[in-house]
């Protein structure tokens, strides 16, 4: 018994656990007006070992998860994930009358836990530019 075992963490077979893919539909988001584009992120766990997993999206000011775009980030708890299991999940983007033409970045991150959502165990992240015209 280890000084780990204790904590409850566990061993992490590789450093990559996650295949995290994502695709925007339309790929433009039209500036000055209230519109949205659709976020198809798709998530496979990889490793060898159940992964309790969740997903976390950050988009900068002036674009949002909701109408009025007061939402920058959200959190999707997926549960435990089996090896090789895949998922797919949409998030709608949207722009107000305050949208600036220009390039956003959008951060996804996948998350593997241990014990709880509290304790984290390792991450994947990606980073899309969604242009705005």
């Amino acid at each position: 018994m280890g000084v780990f075992d204790l904590f409850g963490k566990k061993p992490v077979s590789s450093e990559f656990q996650y295949s995290l893919e994502c695709s925007v539909h339309p790929i433009r988001l039209p500036a000055f007006k209230e519109d949205y584009v659709l976020l198809n992120v798709s998530l496979q766990n990889t490793s060898d070992q159940p992964l309790l997993t969740s997903l976390v999206l950050v988009v900068p000011k002036t674009i949002g998860f909701d109408r009025t775009a007061l939402q920058q980030e959200h959190e999707t708890r997926v549960g435990e994930m089996q090896p090789g299991e895949r998922k797919g999940f949409p998030f709608k983007i949207w722009s107000t009358s305050r949208t600036r033409a220009g390039s956003y970045p959008l951060r996804v991150y996948a998350v593997s836990h241990y014990r709880d959502y509290g304790h984290i165990l390792n991450e994947v992240r990606r980073t899309i530019d969604l242009r705005v015209e």
